[in-house]
């Protein structure tokens, strides 16, 4: 048990060694890159897609409505499936909506 420990705690700490080490290694001050390139000739939102001169904006909503102990589109409760009280009945009610735009100019 002592053995398997000491072999544990030792390549734990060899590790962290080696890793310090190459941490070490990484230049001091690196160029700034630039990932995405903003496209101002179109308004707020838009961005170059790389390599090419086409202007990009993706955009979109997502609307979740879920309702617990409760029927749908604000029913009560006793009414209709809820109603029953058994293992058939459905607790929760979700529906939802999403829109995805994409513009490209």
């Amino acid at each position: 048990m002592t053995t398997a420990r000491t072999l544990i705690l030792g390549s734990a700490a060899g590790l962290i060694a080696i890793s310090g080490a190459q941490a070490a290694d990484l230049p001091v001050k690196a160029k700034a890159v630039e990932y995405v390139r903003i496209c101002s000739l179109y308004g707020a939102g838009f961005f170059f897609i790389p390599g090419t001169d086409t202007c990009i904006k993706i955009g979109g909503y997502l609307r979740a409505d879920v309702t617990f102990n409760g029927g749908a589109h604000g029913a009560p409760a006793w009414s209709g499936d809820l109603g029953q009280q058994n293992r058939f009945a459905d607790y929760f009610v979700a529906r939802s909506r999403m829109a995805l735009t994409v513009d490209t100019r």
